[in-house]
């Protein structure tokens, strides 16, 4: 399992050993911008790490051929990721994405693509997920809330911070299934009313990125993603699979391009945005944000976005969210 401090410089070194030259591949790629599409408006978390990523990835291109960050907000991301499904599968025209608008949106018929219509260029980090409760909540430890909420069936309310039927609804469904507890969910429309109402005391926690713990009015009690922030702070915070329940899922980040995009001009793309996760400015960025960065690869990565699209499918059919 991936925990703090464990990735870094030394992790990607290794990987930049393994490369082999662009200079004898693919000559004539890249021989104009590269078109890097954000699903998101600026400013977000997706957005500043595409344009960190995109600056380190021009001094590793040949002839140091630039990267452009272009904005398409919209639709959960769907706008963003449509165009770049619709575009030439040449390349020049890539996206930084996240889940959702990938493993998630296509199964309520809201795109015209699926997640197997993109292939993986370089994943970048998981986005950590997990269950909140306020600090003062009378559980002192994971087990006394496990055994609190099966001795008190559907007392346990929670919200998400993605929405109703949002990736972190869905981890969080999963995780009380499969702990076998019966908690009752309560819709609403991103973190900051979800956060405002577990302060409130309106519910009794939340599913979310972990974003507000150091200010000490939040505690986690599990994570339910392969990876927890880069803080000492959640080192005594479980990963579901430590206590023997299978509910853990990936909420990727990372750069993907279309099926078709041809395999030297990938490896091309992948050598650089790969090299430009040991950049200062990107390693800086993810030690601020207390992120970890991944060293999947990309066979590793198309499997995990295949393997998150199934659950999120099979999911959303158990809530009865589609058909």
């Amino acid at each position: 399992m991936i925990t703090r401090r464990t990735l870094g410089k030394t992790a990607f070194a290794g990987i930049a050993l393994a490369m082999t030259g662009t200079s004898a591949r693919a000559q004539d790629f890249p021989t104009k911008p590269i078109r890097l599409i954000v699903p998101f408006a600026p400013g977000g978390l997706t957005d500043t790490f595409a344009r960190a990523m995109a600056r380190a990835a021009e001094n590793h291109l040949p002839d140091n051929q630039s990267v452009v960050v272009i904005n398409k907000p919209g639709a959960g991301g769907v706008i963003g990721v449509t165009e770049a499904y619709s575009a030439e599968p040449d390349g020049y025209t890539i996206a930084f994405v996240i889940s959702s608008p990938i493993v998630t949106q296509p199964h309520y018929g809201k795109s015209v693509y699926k997640a197997s219509d993109f292939q993986p260029i370089r994943h970048v980090y998981d986005i950590p997920c997990a269950i909140t409760v306020h600090t003062d909540a009378e559980w002192q430890n994971v087990d006394e809330w496990i055994a609190w909420m099966k001795a008190n069936p559907g007392k346990f309310t929670y919200g998400s911070s993605s929405g109703p039927g949002g990736v972190t609804h869905l981890l969080a469904a999963k995780f009380f299934e499969a702990a076998g507890v019966d908690a009752r969910y309560v819709p609403f429309q991103g973190s900051a009313p979800l956060n405002a109402a577990i302060m409130g005391g309106q519910v009794s926690g939340g599913s979310m990125m972990p974003t507000q713990h150091s200010g000490g009015e939040a505690r986690p009690m599990v994570f339910v993603t392969p990876t927890k922030p880069d803080d000492p702070i959640y080192d005594d915070v479980p990963f579901a699979s430590d206590l023997g329940i299978d509910a853990m899922a990936s909420v990727f980040s990372g750069i993907i391009g279309h099926k078709d995009i041809p395999a030297d001009r990938i490896a091309i793309l992948n050598d650089a945005f790969t090299a430009a996760m040991s950049d200062p400015a990107v390693q800086e960025l993810f030690a601020t944000r207390k992120l970890v960065p991944s060293t999947t690869d990309n066979a590793e990565f198309a499997k995990i976005i295949m393997r998150e699209n199934e659950f999120n499918g099979e999911m959303l059919k158990r809530l009865g969210l589609i058909d």
